[in-house]
């Protein structure tokens, strides 16, 4: 049972399901739940306030999780400038924000902290848990490596269409090499070529492999190819068996069929066809049936002999088609096998293999401390655009938040989406995915509540009526029982569209009345919505058409109201073709084509190759002759007799050329450009502006490559294999060559989740396409995806399409806010289901509906305006279309305004900078000449002079160890470094360590398995040596512990030297004397990271990593010795600009926060002094700054 959602009272601690039709608040509505869990607010809350780095918050593609961060930070700076205007004041009625009024008892008893947290949402909104599907499957794998045993270094590819590509070539020479020549010719018929087979089954390459409805004969590709040889070799011997004695049954009916021969040249085709010597005895079969009952008489049965029963048996066990989906399926799943290998074996991976992985981890009998480690991490997890998942996905979110799991910390789960919306079928998104989380189950804890959301904010009230009255007149209007359509309610809206004074109606038909003879095609559709919206800007122009409301400003329409949805890029060349005829500029915004197969592209690679070789002759005539430099073949005849304009276009060249070697690619095509006059050039064509944006885009994609090429040439063939289109990178995609004030043409997949006053569908009762797919799908009684390899289920895979089709057309009427503008003929023809001449043999999803639901109509003409009164009521209006004039829209000249440059008259702080710890240190070092090695996160692995003048005993090697495998044999290098922080940042201090995590760190830092021992036991000693004060690492908890912590230090002030040694001779006890801070006077932030911050009793610990080598034995690592390595190497200038940043910030995050009882210290962990556990302390320095330090420095770099 659906209920209506209340978003101040919706239960936060448990699985929920939010169905947000079209235009409800859906992004409002999770962006109000997100504040209510930051804030703990509302009625049956979630236990405990969460940070904005809890709340997880997942999307399905970037566009949105940018969106969606913008527009929580706007509503959360939204409720903090209201909240402290309230404190001050008091007046409710300043509050327009409705939900916040709502709240606002519940967060009057502690509106200060309220502030605060949203002051600190505000200020780390970036740090928000938004990801899209890929990257919060991505956080995962790398933050939990060695959790999850995947290692933490994978190159991640935006695609690898190329390698997959290859993966199927190898397939194919494997598979079929070595094959005979006759089941070669089978592979011919069944597979054609691999480029083909790879790009008819490339989208069942990504999510699950569909299951079959049938057991097949064969397990694998050869055998196959042996079990079709075999039974075409019968098919041959049954055919030759029984040809003659077909021909002579067939005769015996030659005389009573020559009679009708002369009546039908249909039927003359058909006998000859029978009889012909080229046709199958299977075609010979096929015809008989079709042919003999028609020409019989009705109570006359033709009986088939004995032998013809027994041919059609047998043809119906062998069907090649049948054959064909058997192959395809088992070769789909051999090569989903290899490339999942070849993935495996290497770190390249694609964003798809990240769900795999991460659920393929999930699914491990050990995952549970993994999924407890999540939960943990995100106890909030709110799922956008949830009806446009598939199994994988589910699959992930099912372990992490719907399995049971026992004595684990509260979690909420809540899904939002729109099963009526679910579009994107050809993606891998599965409906059926969406509906089976509706159902209890043991693998899932039930949903416990479904909320829906009814109040439409985007269209007007007619608009919504028409739409629920169409919808109604359909008993199942989405096909599915688990579909509901439930209506909405208009918000309230007193904005309208009129045209010369009058109110328009929600729904205007653009009615053809062409000759039936004629036919009506999608080009005059397409010149009568052009000539519409000619009329209907050039009123606006003259301000009788627009958008307003009594008492409101008139806002007159213009073009960039208009949006045209078409079902591809056919139709939006046909539209755009129509209005520009009518003089009106339109984009599509849908465009996916590759730039590199763009006329322009061919064009600048003609050109770059006459730079690269201006003495080769046909390659100059070549740039010279095309689009780009746009010579005609008489001003190239007359360059070619002249030798001076010649040799003077070669030094141009030649010129370019060097412009290239030295400066790049990118200023040679600019300087070329400008030259030659190439916009002026171009300006001439009507294509100027596509061209021209074509052109700089190459460019740029251009001197992105030359970073990766040896040299020019290298460059140029780069470009040559670019020219073939392969890539389908997004960075490739066209971009628009214009976007204001003008149409905008989208697909109707595209245009979801938008918006647009006025919305045409020329071509909504085009059927979406009459190809037969290849193969069919449908979803069983248990929700799964069927391969249906037999064709047995024909009924269902077509009512799965027309679903599908039903809910792009729900996506395309519920886009516009005042009014739909579509395109009918003008009667509904019944006896063959088809609209006039529409090239039609189905119905379409609005047939569908007008007919209320009916898929046969016995009538033979129902008057379309009869089928619009009972859909529509009275929201429509009928416009006939009798004839397109020639009139075309000429757009006002916008009157120029006088521009001029602001001045500025301020002084620009010059030394404001951000810095870090490291460039300090570097200054340090030139300045004194000290061996100052380091960097920002301080994956340093040098070897450190103690002291020249101490003598240190002779190091005794460690017996523990084998020998040559101790700590200090471990190799050095940045390089180690950085591995072993990097292992540490994702170990859990609590578990014992796996062998398996062990022999990863191994392979990164090089080392064969004779190190797993040592490391273990050294890693072992690292986590339970005793830390003064706060015990040892392995009982710090995951919740307790925060690695690699970014922050940035604001220098309130700025720095002076002579105070900050000032503060340092007083209180700082490592203080030197002869070697005081001398660093230029700055001004801005410090940035660094600090290794980890750990909460023990209370208190905060600040602890760094250091992997310096020292010396070769323990006595190296004694507290004496490691305080005067922090002193030379100046880590103690580290440690008080860390510690600063961590007061400061325990400071502004809790009110009761007190330096002396909060902050613990700070530790340094030199980690190849902790090679034996011992209470001596080898291999650790720690310190506390007083907090007059502390206090003082705060003061300096004032806030």
């Amino acid at each position: 049972m659906n209920t209506p959602l209340n978003v101040i009272t919706l239960p936060l601690a448990q699985n929920n399901i939010i169905e947000a039709s079209a235009g409800t608040g859906k992004t409002y509505t999770m962006v109000t739940l997100y504040l209510r869990l930051l804030l703990q607010v509302g009625e049956n809350n979630f236990p405990t306030p969460l940070d904005i780095e809890q709340i997880l918050v997942v999307t399905f593609t970037r566009d949105a999780t940018r969106e969606l961060r913008q527009r929580i930070r706007e509503r959360t700076q939204l409720w903090l400038k209201l909240l402290e205007s309230y404190q001050q004041n008091r007046d409710k009625s300043e509050i327009k924000d409705n939900e916040l009024l709502a709240l606002l008892p519940y967060i009057e008893a502690q509106l200060p902290l309220a502030i605060q947290r949203l002051s600190f949402a505000c200020e780390y909104i970036d740090k928000a848990a938004i990801f899209t599907i890929h990257g919060f499957c991505q956080r995962i794998l790398r933050q939990y490596a060695f959790d999850s045993g995947l290692g933490f270094k994978f190159e991640l590819l935006e695609q690898n269409r190329e390698q997959l590509r290859q993966v199927n070539y190898q397939l194919w020479r494997d598979k079929f090499y070595s094959i005979s020549a006759e089941q070669a010719q089978i592979v011919r018929q069944v597979f054609v070529t691999p480029d083909k087979l790879f790009q008819q089954n490339e989208r069942l390459l990504k999510g699950e492999l569909p299951k079959i409805n049938q057991t097949l004969p064969f397990t694998d590709i050869s055998a196959g190819l042996d079990y079709y040889q075999h039974q075409l070799q019968q098919f041959q011997r049954l055919e030759q068996q029984y040809l003659a004695e077909f021909i002579d049954w067939f005769k015996q009916y030659e005389e009573n069929l020559n009679q009708q021969r002369s009546k039908s040249k249909k039927f003359t085709d058909y006998f000859d066809a029978v009889l012909s010597a080229t046709t199958t005895i299977e075609q010979r079969i096929s015809l008989a049936e079709k042919l003999l009952p028609i020409y019989f008489k009705k109570n006359k049965e033709v009986e088939l002999p004995a032998f013809v029963i027994e041919f059609k048996n047998f043809l119906q066990q062998f069907s090649q088609n049948d054959f064909c989906q058997k192959m395809h399926y088992l070769y789909v799943a051999e090569l989903r096998q290899r490339i999942f290998d070849y993935q495996d074996s290497h770190n390249e991976k694609q964003f798809d293999d990240l769900l795999r992985m991460l659920r393929d981890v999930l699914q491990k009998p050990s995952a549970h401390k993994l999924i407890a480690l999540i939960r943990q991490q995100y106890p909030f997890a709110m799922i956008d655009e949830f009806q446009d998942t598939d199994p994988v996905q589910l699959a992930i979110f099912s372990k992490i938040y719907l399995q049971a799991v026992t004595n684990e910390t509260t979690t909420g789960f809540t899904v939002i989406g729109d099963p009526k919306q679910a579009i994107y079928r050809f993606r891998g998104a599965d409906i059926f995915t969406y509906l089976s989380i509706k159902d209890s189950s043991e693998q899932h804890q039930a949903i416990e509540h479904i909320y829906t959301l009814q109040r439409n904010y985007r269209s007007s009230t007619k608009l919504i009526e028409s739409i629920n009255n169409l919808f109604l007149n359909a008993k199942n209007p989405f096909y599915l029982d688990e579909i509901e359509f439930i209506p909405v309610e208009a918000a309230q809206q007193t904005s309208a569209f009129y045209v010369q004074g009058q109110v328009q109606k929600a729904w205007q038909l653009l009615q053809l009345t062409q000759d039936e003879n004629n036919g009506l095609t999608m080009e005059i559709m397409a010149q009568a919505f052009a000539s519409h919206l000619q009329q209907l800007l050039t009123i606006s122009q003259q301000g009788n058409a627009y958008f307003g409301a009594d008492g409101q400003e008139k806002q007159a329409i213009t073009a960039k109201d208009i949006a045209i949805l078409v079902r591809n890029g056919k139709e939006s060349d046909i539209i755009r073709r129509a209005l520009a005829q009518k003089g009106i500029a339109s984009v599509y915004l849908s465009e996916r084509s590759n730039v590199f197969t763009s006329m322009a592209a061919k064009d600048l690679y003609r050109i770059l190759c006459a730079c690269l070789t201006p003495f080769n002759e046909r390659a100059v005539l070549a740039a010279v002759g095309c689009t780009l430099w746009g010579l005609t073949a008489d001003q190239i005849y007359q360059l070619k007799q002249n030798e001076t304009e010649w040799a003077a276009l070669i030094e141009r060249l030649l010129h370019y050329q060097t412009v290239w070697q030295t400066q790049g690619v990118l200023p040679m095509l600019y300087q070329l450009f400008q030259a030659e006059q190439i916009p002026l050039r171009l300006q001439q064509f009507d294509f100027s502006e596509r061209y021209l944006v074509d052109l700089l885009h190459l460019s740029e994609l251009l001197q992105q490559a030359m970073n990766q090429q040896q040299n020019e040439e290298a460059l140029l063939n780069w470009f040559e294999l670019q020219l073939s289109g392969n890539s389908d990178s997004e960075e490739n995609r066209l971009r628009l060559e214009r976007e204001q004030n003008v149409v905008s043409i989208i697909t109707i997949h595209k245009s979801k989740g938008l918006e647009y006053p006025l919305v045409c569908l020329p071509f909504i009762l085009n059927p979406a396409s009459n190809r037969k797919e290849a193969f069919g799908f449908y979803h069983d009684e248990q929700k799964q995806l069927i391969w249906d390899l037999h064709n047995q289920q024909p009924e269902k895979v077509e009512r799965e399409v027309k679903a599908e089709e039903m809910r792009l057309l729900y996506v395309a009427l519920t886009r516009a806010k005042y009014q739909l503008i579509v395109g009918v003929p003008a009667t509904f023809n019944a006896i063959n289901n088809k609209f006039s001449k529409w090239d039609s043999k189905k119905l379409t999803a609005l047939d569908y509906l007008l007919l209320g639901g009916q898929q046969n109509v016995e009538q033979k003409e129902v008057s379309y305006a009869t089928l619009l009164t009972q859909a529509l009521a009275d929201n429509y209006e009928i416009q006939k279309v009798t004839e397109v004039d020639d009139m075309r829209f000429q757009m006002k000249a916008a009157t120029p305004s006088h521009l001029s440059a602001r001045q500025f008259h301020q002084n620009i702080e010059k030394n404001w900078r951000v810095t870090s710890f490291s460039a300090l240190q570097a200054k340090l070092q030139a300045l004194y000449g000290e061996h100052l090695s380091d960097n920002a996160q301080d994956y340093t692995d040098n070897a450190i002079e103690v002291d020249d003048e101490e003598t240190v005993p002779s190091a005794k090697p460690l017996s523990i160890y084998p020998q040559h495998f101790t700590p200090f044999d471990l190799p050095k290098g940045a390089g180690v470094g950085s591995v072993l922080h990097t292992f540490l940042e994702k170990l859990d201090f609590t578990q014992l360590l796996k062998t398996q995590s062990l022999q990863i760190l191994c392979q990164y830092l090089g080392l064969d398995e004779q190190w797993l021992e040592p490391l273990h036991l050294w890693f072992s000693n690292i986590l339970q040596q005793p830390l003064p004060e706060m015990g040892c690492l392995a009982n710090v908890a995951s919740t307790d512990k925060l690695m690699e912590m970014q922050f940035y230090l604001k220098l309130g002030n700025l720095f002076n030297q002579q105070q900050f040694n000032q503060i340092l001779r007083q209180y700082h006890p490592l203080y030197d004397q002869q070697h005081p801070v001398q660093i230029e006077e700055i001004q801005g932030v410090i940035r660094g990271f600090v290794d980890l911050v750990v909460r023990q009793n209370g208190k905060y610990y600040l602890i760094d990593y250091k992997s310096n080598f020292l010396g070769d034995g323990i006595e190296y690592y004694q507290p004496d010795k490691l305080a005067k390595a922090i002193s030379s190497q100046r880590y103690d200038l580290q440690y008080l600009i860390y510690s600063l940043a961590l007061h400061r910030y325990l400071k502004w995050r809790d009110p009761n926060y007190r330096y002396e009882t909060h902050f613990g210290g700070v530790f340094y962990l030199f980690l190849r002094g902790m090679a034996v556990q011992n209470n001596a302390q080898t291999g650790v320095y720690f310190t506390k700054p007083s907090v007059e330090l502390i206090e003082k420095l705060d003061q300096l770099w004032g806030e």
